[in-house]
């Protein structure tokens, strides 16, 4: 059942106000924007469901305006009955305007997120929430593995550095996703919530503003699985991904300068951008992935990087996929099959 809620008063300007202690067990709210993906989202919600940490709330917020859809996501949330709240989205369209209208109906002291084409691991809840038993931590982010559906290989992740600071952020370190995420509501309140303007990078542009409270800290253990897929998906939309570069930097770019060159961190973006294009036109368009792939290497200088896609795309499909498994392999990349993925997560879970 659809429900209601009042919105919060959501200041704009970040300022220093004392972080209260976070109580025993805090209820965790999980909010799941879902958008055309039903088929997807019953997974989603039942790795949260079976997350070990004892006290969570699951609320999805449907973004679809078409009443196919929306019954489409209340059938597939039907046999989750009241362990799940449904809400319309009544903010802006977008995966932003979806988080923003959970935030306002959270009940929970923190904040989770989970988009709805990912899958959280048993233990991700208790290892992040015990990293925020100190005072400087505003939320806590995770190691990951990475599914790509194009290149048919899951690979392990790992971050190494312990938190992420704000100046960090500034020098264009930024998590790879919302997924991997657990932040404090009252933060995320005054830091503004997510910018509803911006096309794209309110992910980054979130978190920019978050650090100016504190720091978040990694739990090295790989505990999302986030899923690389050819469906619809802001990071292969080239178009708003690049809109959305240009907003952040009318709105970051000077800050960000003082800490490195901005005109490289936009080149690395947009090669980026042109790369996930690249790679999930793979399966279905291999004259557009070619095209992505010849584009990114014009545009990063012939670089070593963009030059191993592009032959990735002069090779084909087929021919393509197998020379990148074979260069993980020459690189001892950490690979699981994806048969290997379910005995992976119960091993985790185990010592837990």
């Amino acid at each position: 059942m659809q429900t209601v809620c009042d919105e919060p008063s959501l200041a704009t300007d970040a300022r220093p106000f004392a972080l209260p202690p976070l109580g025993a067990n805090a209820l965790v709210s999980t909010i799941i924007p879902t958008h055309k993906r039903a088929e997807m989202l019953p997974r989603a919600v039942r790795s949260v469901l079976a997350q070990h940490y004892p006290n969570v709330e699951v609320i999805v917020v449907d973004d679809n305006t078409d009443e196919h859809e929306q019954q489409r996501v209340r059938e597939a949330l039907e046999p989750f009955g009241q362990r799940v709240r449904l809400l319309e989205n009544m903010r802006a369209k977008g995966a932003c305007g979806a988080r923003n209208t959970g935030i306002a109906c959270a009940r929970g002291e923190l904040i989770a997120f989970l988009d709805d084409d990912d899958r959280w691991l048993p233990g991700k809840l208790t290892e992040q929430v015990a990293l925020l038993a100190d005072d400087a931590c505003i939320g806590a982010l995770c190691s990951y593995i990475e599914i790509d559906v194009v290149f048919g290989h899951a690979v392990s992740c790992r971050r190494f550095e312990p938190v992420l600071t704000r100046k960090m952020a500034l020098s264009g370190v930024c998590p790879t996703s919302t997924s991997l995420a657990l932040v404090r509501r009252d933060v995320l309140i005054e830091a503004g919530l997510f910018d509803e303007t911006l096309p794209s990078f309110q992910d980054y542009d979130m978190w920019l503003r978050c650090l100016a409270f504190g720091e978040l800290r990694y739990a090295e253990t790989p505990l999302v699985e986030f899923v690389q897929h050819s469906g619809d998906r802001t990071s292969v939309n080239i178009e708003k991904r690049l809109r959305g570069l240009a907003a952040f930097e009318r709105k970051w770019g000077t800050a960000m300068s003082a800490f490195q060159d901005f005109e490289a961190f936009r080149r690395r973006m947009h090669v980026d951008a042109l790369i996930a294009n690249g790679r999930a036109a793979l399966g279905h368009g291999h004259a557009a992935a070619l095209a992505h792939f010849i584009r990114a290497t014009w545009r990063d200088r012939i670089s070593v990087r963009t030059l191993f896609w592009l032959a990735i795309g002069l090779l084909g499909p087929r021919a393509g996929r197998g020379f990148y498994r074979w260069l993980q392999r020459v690189r001892h990349v950490e690979i699981l099959r994806p048969e290997e993925l379910d005995a992976e997560s119960a091993a985790r879970s185990l010592l837990l």
